[in-house]
């Protein structure tokens, strides 16, 4: 009797779960985590679909907040409920924003394709102030099982808020936290369009106890960038974007409660966003500007050498020219050398030094010239100009190396000099040498087996057979190993995903191309693993490749690319062509590379 009934509320469950999403009516709305936020601070717009769990569709459609908030990330939850018989089914979509504008805005319709149906909610309206911060609550950060913005937030500050085209402007990016961090990840980084990025030391280690606004902070340095601007005009570094796993203790009213939750706490993933910053680029200034002027905006400085000062005609010297300074070291051009028309000079072998400081880069970089005199008497090397721009002065300022003399010895060469070589020339390439390879022998008459002719005609039945036998074999095992036959298919399979994801690539169906690449990168998981694609989670994903020996490096690849397909699907800006053929290059290597670690 036990049994029957466990099996009839089995069958019922199983109906429940298997009811179809057309059969429920589905209803769509939107709703707000907080219809006022301060500026900088961040606010959730959630799309609750009623009468589903799934869309089979792409995910809601979301009108453009640009003007007041940046877009951060999103996430999905589903719930079911029964109640006096009757189900009910919910599908919510959670998107994260910042406020980046203060005033009074609405939020558009949302459209959502559900069971066939245009479906759009109502308008929202949101303020944003620019008051000041809430007041703190009863009891330590976090002792309720959440955390305020006051409780941890970041910031974005530039060194300068007006710099010159080429001028190097550090921004850090700096965590304060009242809470207890256990980790974090860099979500979204803030594009550099029209920078030249160079990424200044690791600051990870660098933790510090700080007092802001009368309260006392754990916070370190996340991200330090020096930051070039290649053209003037003023520019807007969008937020960057931290996820952090924040350990929280939970009370219990309950009397029946976690006894230890208030002992150990839980983690929670808490997303946080740093303050846009604001950039005056200015052109350089068009008077005074030098011809040897070389685009470098800081200070530089000239050095010349040569391995040695006398020298035989036809002898190869090296001229050495190391440039050094502040400022942007590595786009230095080749500088313009006058060498003397009996001297022959080879292309420069270039190498580079850039050493990230606290005020900003400091590098040399050298030029080595192979030169060769081809006349006798004194030559005259002469000094090397560039020109850059002092920031400091205000105006364009030059420097020089030292000019070199040579004292050649020798008989002049026979032919014309002078000229600047395109590189070393490669001798013999027109000679086409008679075979001097000793040819092989073979002897007259000999045995027949031991011939390869007779072993060929003997082992080629043999290894058929082999064969026959080992594809038999091989079928018999697909078909009664599931996860063998799963780890054979994983590849064939993923290919053909990603091959129907690049037939997708374009603007305007971003969201389907980002869907099948994911569906490419969880379906080759779950068949490798022989787990079902359903419920495969972050964490257990982790653990499993963790534990057979994944190197931590493939993972955090494998679930990157996962992550920003999930993100990309519900984004409301359309990435570019080039950016969905990167994805794929991505998470082809991703697979490569899991792929050879198992």
């Amino acid at each position: 009797m036990v049994k029957r009934l466990i099996v009839v509320l089995g069958l019922g469950f199983g109906v429940v779960l298997g009811l179809p999403a057309q059969g429920l009516a589905q209803t769509v709305r939107a709703y707000l985590s907080q219809t006022e936020v301060l500026l900088n601070r961040q606010f959730v717009l959630n799309v609750e679909i009623s009468g589903t769990q799934q869309l089979d569709e792409d995910p809601p459609v979301l009108p453009d907040l640009s003007a007041f908030a940046v877009y951060l990330g999103s996430g999905t939850s589903t719930s079911m409920q029964i109640v006096n018989g009757r189900t009910s089914l919910s599908l919510t979509f959670q998107h994260r924003f910042q406020a980046t504008a203060e005033g009074t805005f609405e939020i558009g319709p949302v459209t959502v394709r559900a069971g066939g149906r245009d479906l759009r909610t109502e308008p929202l309206t949101i303020r944003i102030t620019d008051g000041p911060a809430p007041t703190s609550r009863s009891g330590p950060p976090g002792a309720d099982g959440t955390v305020a913005p006051e409780d941890l937030f970041i910031t974005a500050t530039a060194s300068k808020p007006r710099v010159y085209v080429n001028e190097p402007v550090i921004v850090e990016y700096r965590i304060f936290t009242r809470v207890d961090v256990d980790g974090y990840n860099i979500m979204q980084q803030p594009g550099t369009t029209g920078f030249w990025v160079e990424e200044l030391e690791d600051p990870q280690a660098r933790v510090e106890q700080v007092v802001r606004d009368g309260r006392q902070y754990t916070s370190a340095v996340v991200r330090r960038v020096a930051l070039f601007p290649t053209g003037a005009g003023t520019k807007t570094l969008a937020p960057l974007t931290l996820e952090t796993q924040v350990r929280v203790q939970r009370r219990s009213r309950s009397l029946f409660g976690d006894p230890f939750g208030g002992l150990f706490g839980s983690r929670v993933s808490v997303v946080v966003g740093s303050n846009p910053v604001e950039i005056e680029v200015l052109p350089l200034p068009e008077a005074g500007r030098p011809d040897a002027f070389t685009g470098l905006v800081g200070r530089l400085e000239v050095s010349a050498s040569i391995d040695r000062i006398d020298a035989e005609t036809n002898d190869a010297l090296t001229y050495r020219l190391e440039v050094s300074g502040t400022g942007n070291i590595r786009t230095l051009p080749e500088p313009e050398l006058g060498f003397p028309s009996d001297v022959e000079v080879y292309p420069p072998d270039v190498s580079e030094r850039v050493d990230p400081t606290e005020d900003g880069v400091r590098g040399s970089k050298i030029f080595e010239y192979v030169i060769v005199p081809r006349a006798p008497g004194q030559v005259t090397i002469p000094a090397v100009k560039l020109a850059y721009f002092d920031v400091d002065a205000g105006t364009y300022a030059e420097a020089a190396s030292d000019p070199i003399t040579l004292t050649v010895a020798g008989d002049p060469m026979a032919g014309p000099a002078g000229r600047f070589r395109t590189g070393v020339d490669l001798q013999r390439q027109d000679i086409r040498f008679i075979r001097i390879a000793i040819p092989g022998f073979r002897p007259v008459g000999g045995s027949l087996v031991r011939s390869a002719g007779f072993w060929a005609i003997v082992l080629v039945p043999m290894c058929a057979v082999a064969g026959a036998v080992a594809a038999r074999r091989h079928q018999d095992r697909l078909t009664g190993d599931v996860a063998y036959a799963r780890r054979r298919r994983a590849a064939r399979l993923a290919k053909q995903r990603l091959a129907r994801a690049e037939s997708l690539r374009s603007p305007d169906r971003h969201r389907a191309f980002h869907a099948e690449v994911g569906r490419a990168l969880q379906g080759f998981l779950g068949d490798k693993l022989n787990l079902a694609e359903a419920g495969l989670i972050r964490d257990e994903i982790r653990a499993r490749l963790t534990s057979r020996g994944v190197a931590p490096g493939v993972i955090d690849a494998y679930l990157g690319c996962l992550e920003d397909c999930d993100r990309q699907r519900f984004a409301p800006t359309e990435p570019d062509t080039l950016a969905m053929q990167d994805m794929l290059t991505r998470a082809a290597r991703a697979m490569t590379d899991l792929d050879q670690a198992l």
